[in-house]
């Protein structure tokens, strides 16, 4: 735990879980720069003419700080100050940040807390300043604030409202105390079933929590299976398994300082263990809920802002995580894949492939020598000169034949060429193995399928229905999502449904901006030089063939506009709110209700949502909404088709719904979808 730093007679607090200051120091007033202009600097001006008592300089840590992972990730602040002298007005210059001119542009403001006296946190009441210097790429964000008038109080400051790893511990506990005391011997079908569970321990040994919530409708005798290297904790008995219920998978805080993703969760969360709301009830009844409430508690409670203390983005390794070195991600895929197989526990194991140059027809005739086909699968006897290791990842393989291998195309799966080139009679390495392998292609022309491909059910087989992680977002404005690219209207229709369906059941949803593009799925970080591919949304897709797979995000700030909801079936005129035209500053609030309008979008998709605002809308049914949204669909491929090569891309712009939306909006009222 660090020290607190002693500044001036001003103690600054940093021995707290998601703290993250480094140093402090004292700035003499005469020799402020009191806002001038120079060496190139461009400084907004403060909103008041008081002249601070002091001034102090501070230093964030970035991610991984004094360790060898450390990175450039600066964005996170949270610290605590209590003052030499109680009501004294004071300036705070945080000195090292990454550049966030557009945030702070934007109206972006810190958040505060007194204790004693103003315990919730609330966003800074004077506009906060900022300094840039393009030349030494500098960002310093400039404060005030008056110290409380109780000289025992302690001021808390952060980037945005803060959720610790602590905090969630005690979160869960309370929930935990609240259902035990409506806990029975004998339960109704409608009761709320809840079950948590540490699904595998972090590198710093804290753990991963596991929600299990549904009702008692089609619940069996039987529990689910201990994975191998996954619930650590001998105490902890598993939950029960259900029968016909399919799982809807919602996780949160991949990226640590993403907190807002945290309170859309606790919105989601609180509306499913609400015993009396009719919509919280039949989804319940429907489907079994697993929830992670937090993918990274190391960086958490460290207080880092977008990696692992490894100063790894964990966001992109579902292709292929680790076990020892990504646990978190590793126990969410592991998860992932035995729910889509209906609990069935699947060998997981993710194949290096090799290809022995100049053999090859050799190594396809042994394979068909050893092939014995029945169903549609084989179990080849691997030749002695492959590795021991390879020989038992090969254990299992799908054949695929011409017409799966055709479809999979037309639904725009990418197939990647996954033979490395070795040495007669040679086997690669391991290390110079692809990373994430997909399928490999033999001479003979026949796809073999391994592993996590070999997990691509048809949607309607999968035991999951649907694939949702909470994000956070620094730039772009308002709340929204992104989705998988498929050509195929119908499959694009399909996976634009949930994100509109948000649109019409939460004002603050922008519908126009969410990406369905291809481009998005495979950008490259420029600051790790990652791929989304290896992000959660897309890998679920690959891996499982989910077209319900989505990264839902939401910015810090604000939004850009504001949804006209229509009301609901059962509810009175005196229920519906007015029009709101100014988008609202975000908080914790704001975020969940984000959270509690996901319940009745998942209830509309399948026509289940007993009280749904659809009728009302100039939609009037979900045939007419997904009639719509294959419009939009349809009027976008073919648009796609019929653009000149040299500039397609131009479609796959991070707003290019917006485009495509609108041209819709005016076809549908010269139309009769409804």
């Amino acid at each position: 735990m660090e020290e607190n730093i002693e500044c001036a007679g001003f103690t600054f607090y940093n021995n707290f879980d998601s703290a993250n200051l480094a140093k402090v120091e004292k700035v003499e007033i005469n020799k402020a720069d009191n806002g001038k202009s120079e060496n190139n600097r461009t400084h907004r001006k403060s909103s008041t003419s008081e002249t601070p008592s002091h001034e102090f300089n501070i230093w964030t840590k970035a991610d991984c700080h004094g360790t060898e992972f450390q990175n450039n990730n600066r964005t996170w602040f949270y610290f605590g100050i209590k003052a030499a002298t109680p009501n004294i007005y004071i300036r705070i210059n945080i000195i090292n940040l990454n550049k966030l001119v557009k945030m702070f542009t934007q109206g972006m403001s810190p958040v505060y807390k007194v204790i004693p006296g103003h315990p919730y946190w609330e966003r800074i009441r004077e506009k906060p300043t900022f300094t840039t210097d393009d030349k030494n790429n500098d960002f310093i964000l400039t404060f005030n604030y008056r110290a409380s008038e109780n000289p025992n109080a302690i001021t808390y400051f952060a980037f945005t409202y803060p959720f610790s790893y602590t905090d969630l511990q005690n979160y869960l506990k309370k929930i935990e105390n609240r259902i035990l005391k409506h806990d029975k011997k004998v339960h109704l079908a409608d009761d709320i079933y809840y079950h948590r569970e540490c699904a595998i321990k972090t590198l710093q040994g804290r753990r991963l929590d596991l929600l299990t919530i549904s009702s008692h409708h089609n619940i069996r005798r039987e529990r689910e299976a201990k994975i191998k290297d996954l619930f650590p904790e001998s105490d902890e008995e598993r939950p029960f398994k259900f029968h016909n219920k399919k799982v809807i998978f919602v996780s949160a805080r991949v990226h640590p300082g993403e907190t807002p993703s945290t309170f859309v969760f606790n919105g989601f969360l609180n509306l499913l263990l609400n015993r009396d709301d009719q919509i919280a009830m039949t989804l319940r009844r429907l489907y079994v809920f697993k929830l992670i409430p937090m993918l990274n508690p190391d960086g958490v409670a460290q207080g880092y802002y977008r990696m692992d203390t490894r100063g790894v983005n964990l966001n992109r390794l579902y292709l292929n995580p680790s076990k020892s070195d990504h646990p978190t991600i590793f126990a969410a895929k592991t998860l992932l894949r035995y729910y889509h197989h209906s609990y069935h526990i699947i060998d997981d194991q993710t194949v290096e492939m090799f290809n022995l140059s100049g053999n090859a027809q050799a190594l396809d005739s042994s394979i068909d020598s050893h092939v014995h086909i029945d169903a549609g699968t084989y179990s080849p006897k691997i030749p002695d000169f492959v590795s021991k290791e390879t020989n038992k990842l090969l254990q299992k393989v799908n054949l695929m034949s011409i017409e799966e291998k055709n479809r999979c195309i037309e639904q725009g799966n990418r197939v990647r060429n996954c033979l490395a080139q070795a040495s007669d009679k040679s086997v690669v390495n391991s290390e110079n193995s692809p990373k994430s392998i997909e399928s490999l292609e033999n001479v003979s022309g026949r796809r073999i399928i391994y592993s996590d491909r070999c997990s691509k059910l048809d949607p309607k087989e999968s035991g999951i229905f649907l694939y949702v992680d909470l994000h956070g977002h620094a730039s772009k404005k308002g709340i929204f999502m992104y989705g998988n690219h498929f050509e195929d209207p119908e499959l694009s229709a399909s996976c634009m449904l949930l994100p509109k369906l948000m649109s019409l059941n939460n004002p603050n949803f922008h519908f126009t901006s969410c990406n369905f593009a291809e481009k998005n799925m495979y950008l490259i970080d420029k600051r790790d030089g990652l791929s989304r591919e290896g992000s959660g949304r897309v890998a679920v897709y690959k891996h499982f063939g989910l077209i319900h797979s989505y990264t839902l995000e939401c910015n810090y700030n604000t939004g850009r506009m504001v949804n006209s909801i229509p009301a609901r079936v059962r509810e009175g005129i005196q229920k519906i709110r007015g029009p709101i035209f100014v988008p609202p500053k975000y908080s914790p609030s704001v975020f969940e209700e984000v959270g509690v309008a996901l319940g009745p979008s998942i209830l509309d998709m399948t026509d289940e949502n007993p009280n749904s605002r659809l009728p009302n809308s100039q939609y009037r049914s979900l045939k007419g909404l997904k009639s719509y949204l294959k419009l939009i669909s349809t009027n976008h491929y073919q648009t796609s088709l019929n653009r000149p090569a040299n500039k397609v891309n131009l479609a796959h712009s991070e707003n290019d719904i917006v485009d495509v939306d609108g041209i819709a909006d005016d076809e549908i009222r010269q139309c009769t979808l409804c």
